[in-house]
């Protein structure tokens, strides 16, 4: 066996133990974060968008479009964005836990015939999704997987030509940090190895605790800009914001001299 298998074996292992961790996450919201959710889904007007998503959707239409969401966790995004007029909505994740919430959510929200969630390795996307003319990445997603580019090859392929790519997150300088430990720091923004967690508070219920390890792992604005570069997406937007849209880096809002927090980005397909 090579180096290339074993590090490909490395990869899969950490990626199932992501996915196991997930699936913890799920049963523990599916009592606590997921009846607020659902309740609140059957106000018609209600969305999880904020003021950022929001004007940047304006900006790059929504209304009829096929919306692919990669890594969709719960689905919330990608309801919210039906209710902006996508004409149909395909979440993709790993865990079936996050899936099931997603169908009660579009249920709840009235639009279950067109939204659609599939499972899926956001490094291999699976077969049949069909064509999208918008495509979203949000709130840590990027995190939570090893390599980028056959993310970013895998929606470039899937996208019509003049299709969009937006691209939410946590900015990446957040690594160098503990959030626990405040602005001090603590890693190297360039470093490659991935960051092990042997359980810990729920981001959602800190008082709550995950079992399950998971790995998180660094890429740095680089990876995404160059990573979209290179699936042949041309950046057409990029900002940075003070304000954090992670729950984890919160108390940093507050600093008299801070870090960038979130980004934005929007990648078209010619």
């Amino acid at each position: 066996m090579s180096k290339h298998d074993d590090d490909r074996g490395d990869e899969r292992r950490m990626i199932d133990a992501n996915r196991q961790s997930w699936e913890e996450h799920a049963r523990l919201h599916e009592s606590s974060q997921l009846p607020q959710l659902l309740e609140a889904f059957r106000d018609p007007a209600f969305t999880t968008l904020d003021a950022v998503e929001l004007g940047i959707y304006r900006d790059i239409g929504v209304a009829g479009k096929r919306a692919l969401q990669v890594c969709c966790n719960n689905g919330r995004e990608l309801v919210s964005l039906l209710r902006l007029g996508a004409s149909e909505g395909v979440g993709v994740d790993l865990a079936e836990g996050n899936l099931a919430a997603g169908r009660r959510l579009a249920q709840a929200a009235g639009l279950a015939d067109r939204a659609r969630f599939v499972r899926g390795d956001a490094l291999d996307l699976p077969d049949g999704l069909g064509r999208f003319q918008l495509a979203t990445i949000t709130v840590g997603a990027l995190g939570w997987l090893p390599r980028l580019a056959p993310l970013f090859d895998g929606i470039a392929a899937r996208l019509d030509a003049g299709g969009r790519l937006f691209v939410y997150e946590m900015h990446p300088v957040l690594d160098m940090f503990d959030a626990d430990t405040g602005p001090s720091l603590r890693h190297d923004y360039f470093t490659r190895e991935p960051y092990r967690s042997d359980g810990g508070p729920d981001y959602y219920e800190p008082d709550k605790h995950i079992e399950a390890t998971s790995y998180w792992f660094h890429h740095t604005l680089g990876d995404v800009i160059g990573g979209c570069l290179a699936a042949g997406l041309a950046i057409e937007r990029f900002e940075e914001y003070p304000h954090d849209i992670s729950m984890v880096y919160r108390d940093f809002e507050r600093l008299s001299i801070r870090p960038p927090l979130s980004y934005a980005l929007v990648a078209r397909k010619d």
